[in-house]
């Protein structure tokens, strides 16, 4: 509603529903006509029948043909025969609004995900944090026959993250960072080569046992419609509750968290409408560092806070990260500029890697993003945040 009423389209959205609903109306009215023919009309049957049946018997049983009495039980009889044809007309009904409605549902029972455990596959165990892309090629819809020959978004992609170690992975958008981050939780498996957690191939590992070991704080955060403790506590359900707050000051959620109306147990509505977009990024890392992963990945984690917000996030994670393997996805480069390994990608490809500082002398890449992004926060007056 305020998307339509932020753009004016109140009145074309207002014919687009007028539309859809005599749309409707008219096939309810259809559906009601039939109804108003049909019931009405055996009704008219039944009646008839009965009536004829009557009209007959009356005069068998003036006539001597007939007693009363089989006349009394043959029309009970006929009452009887009708009934259970209304109400299969009836079951009839109610069993064509079940086909209507079931094919939908079962398309939703049906639905399996394109990435399976395989047969055999072994569950991991406590992680060390050790990640490895080992020439990884992929593309998105690999096994549609109708989407085999679409681009490749990564190509020949090997790098390193060693325990401990925080990655950074930085270009233009649509340069192939998110799916890294993907390949690298399984959700996707890569169309040629490897990714490696602690040596083990993620094709041969089951995937519960990896994802309970890696947290996703992503740029397009996602809260259900329950109260914030429900929300932060889905990684851990178990988790106490000094863990859980100690979770959300580490993340500089729990002063906010506390002003709301009922505080832990304020809902907070679907996907989190009641949260600023700040906010909203804050219970998301809370969540993350209360499951206590071994592999961290944060997809533009700061991008919907304000600077200040920013750099109180930036201070609680270098202690939530020490000993902890992050892969860091920002377009702020500001964040990244202390990562262990800088990685630039240009349309799927890696084509610079090192720190900061090297990077910034290469005059690459990341050297011209960088002093982009300078120029612009100088222009608005903020060159201390870079």
């Amino acid at each position: 509603m305020r998307v339509i009423q932020a753009f004016g389209a109140e009145e074309r959205a207002l014919e687009k529903f007028t539309s859809e609903s005599e749309g409707y109306y008219r096939a309810r009215v259809q559906g009601i006509r039939y109804w108003s023919t049909f019931f009405p009309g055996m009704g008219f049957v039944a009646s008839m029948g009965t009536v004829i049946v009557l009209a007959a018997g009356a005069v068998m049983v003036v006539r001597g043909q007939l007693s009363l009495g089989t006349l009394v039980a043959f029309i009970s009889y006929m009452v009887s025969f009708y009934e259970p044809i209304d109400r299969l007309t009836e079951v009839d009904n109610i069993f064509q609004q079940a086909i209507a409605a079931g094919s939908r549902v079962f398309e939703v029972l049906d639905a399996s995900s394109e990435i399976q455990d395989e047969a055999g596959s072994q569950p991991l165990s406590t992680l060390q944090g050790k990640v490895e892309f080992d020439d990884v090629h992929f593309r998105y819809n690999a096994n549609d026959p109708e989407e085999r020959d679409s681009p490749e978004v990564l190509h020949d992609v090997t790098f390193r993250m060693a325990p401990g170690e925080v990655v950074a992975l930085v270009g233009r958008s649509g340069a192939g960072k998110t799916s890294i981050a993907n390949l690298l939780c399984r959700f996707y498996d890569p169309t040629h080569g490897r990714v490696l957690v602690d040596g083990h191939d993620l094709r041969h590992v089951q995937i519960s046992s990896l994802r309970k070991q890696v947290a996703v704080v992503l740029q397009d955060t996602f809260l259900f419609n329950a109260p914030v403790r429900e929300n932060l506590l889905l990684g851990k359900p178990d988790a106490t509750e000094e863990e859980l707050v100690a979770a959300a000051k580490a993340a500089y959620a729990h002063d906010f968290i506390m002003e709301l109306p009922d505080g832990y147990e304020t809902d907070v509505g679907e996907r989190g409408v009641k949260l600023s977009g700040g906010q909203k990024q804050r219970l998301a890392l809370a969540r993350a560092i209360l499951a206590d992963p071994r592999i961290l990945i944060l997809d533009e984690a700061t991008s919907s806070v304000d600077a200040e917000a920013e750099y109180l996030i930036q201070q609680a994670l270098e202690s939530v990260l020490e000993g902890r393997t992050a892969l860091v996805i920002a377009h702020r480069l500001s964040t990244i500029r202390s990562a262990d390994k800088i990685i630039a990608l240009e349309n799927g490809r890696i084509v610079e890697m090192g720190r900061h500082q090297e990077l910034v002398q290469k005059g690459g890449l990341y050297s011209q993003l960088y002093h982009r992004q300078l120029e612009l926060a100088v222009t608005e007056g903020g060159a201390e945040e870079l």
